[in-house]
């Protein structure tokens, strides 16, 4: 066997030494650049699924009084009037389903009740609250809809002009 020279057993040994021998950790720099990163990352996402999540609540109650305002609609059509209380067109209620063709659909929130009128306007406006989301200020979330000469009033109400909630307050 030829002897090898102190240059060829160094090439063969690092050749052929094992793989599990090759492995390093992470350097403190790589790691601070890692944390780094994901804290920009997270700096950004953050806001915008926070803004989801409040379009997401809103949304929930807001489709669920548009389906009471069509079913009170729907009722001014048959009676001339807009009903007194939710009992007049709710789901299996008196009128069976001849206004509303689902339960409430919103379930965080509380069912909708009349807001009594501060003038003397015709019309309705109808208004639920969140079991469990709350605002910024700890009150809980409260949306509205306004219909015939009440939804100016929903309008006045120092509500965001593009939602009928109080998330802006």
């Amino acid at each position: 066997m030829k002897k090898l020279s102190i240059h060829e057993a160094y090439l063969k040994r690092m050749l052929f030494r094992p793989a599990a021998a090759t492995l390093q950790g992470m350097t403190l720099i790589e790691l601070l650049v890692v944390i780094v990163i994901v804290g920009i990352l997270s700096a950004v996402a953050i806001p915008s699924l926070l803004t989801h999540i409040r379009r997401s609540k809103v949304a929930e109650a807001q489709t669920a009084l548009t389906a009471i305002s069509r079913g009170s609609e729907v009722y001014r059509m048959d009676f001339t009037v807009y009903p007194t209380d939710y009992a007049d067109i709710e789901f299996g209620g008196i009128h069976a389903d001849r206004y509303l063709q689902d339960p409430w659909q919103a379930p965080n929130y509380h069912p909708p009740e009349v807001v009594p009128p501060v003038l003397n306007l015709t019309g309705i406006r109808w208004m639920t609250e969140a079991r469990i989301y709350v605002i910024s200020t700890g009150d809980p979330l409260r949306c509205d809809i306004g219909l015939g000469d009440r939804r100016q009033e929903v309008l006045l109400s120092g509500y965001d002009l593009r939602h009928s909630c109080n998330t802006y307050q």
